[in-house]
């Protein structure tokens, strides 16, 4: 019995097998509200993505793959991160953002699809306070700084008045 018949069996299996392992499962993306107006949505860098593609809509569900508010590719990572930024959708408490997301990996694309965050009150809490002393901290949001200043001086105000009670 000849041995050429086996060996398109046994190369049709080594494809199949290298083609499975090459399967590549996008990481959940982490969403970050961005106070006042706009968010962050990211997944983490990691050898082999070469890019991020973001899509994605506010209180509508995404029902096909031209269907989105936005549409963003991103070539870069930076501080170990791939990340679409939308600088102009402010987000309330109770809004749904619907999106999927793609990440090419070793020059295939792998899709996170039907993904969907919740935006909560606990989306906006921006004050930290250190173990009891009356110093904000920052967080990552530059826009911060002006509610921080502000609960500070409250603070401060708050801390005279007693002195003079």
């Amino acid at each position: 019995m000849s041995q050429t018949p086996k060996l398109p069996v046994y190369l049709l299996l080594v494809v199949i097998s290298v083609g499975c392992s090459l399967s590549y499962d996008v990481p959940k993306a982490t969403v970050k509200v961005i106070f006042p107006i706009g968010f962050e949505v990211s997944i983490p860098d990691e050898p082999g993505i070469s890019l991020f593609a973001f899509h994605g809509k506010v209180n509508e569900d995404i029902y096909d793959l031209s269907d989105q508010t936005w549409a963003a590719d991103i070539i870069k990572s930076r501080n170990g991160r791939w990340t679409y930024r939308n600088r102009n959708q402010k987000l309330r408490p109770g809004d749904v953002l619907y999106y999927w997301t793609t990440a090419r990996y070793h020059g295939v694309d792998s899709h996170n699809y039907n993904q969907e965050y919740v935006v909560s009150r606990k989306d906006f809490q921006r004050l930290d306070e250190n173990d009891g002393d009356d110093q904000p901290t920052l967080e990552n949001s530059q826009s911060n700084i002006l509610v921080q200043l502000i609960k500070h001086i409250q603070i401060q105000k708050s801390s005279i008045v007693n002195i003079r009670s």
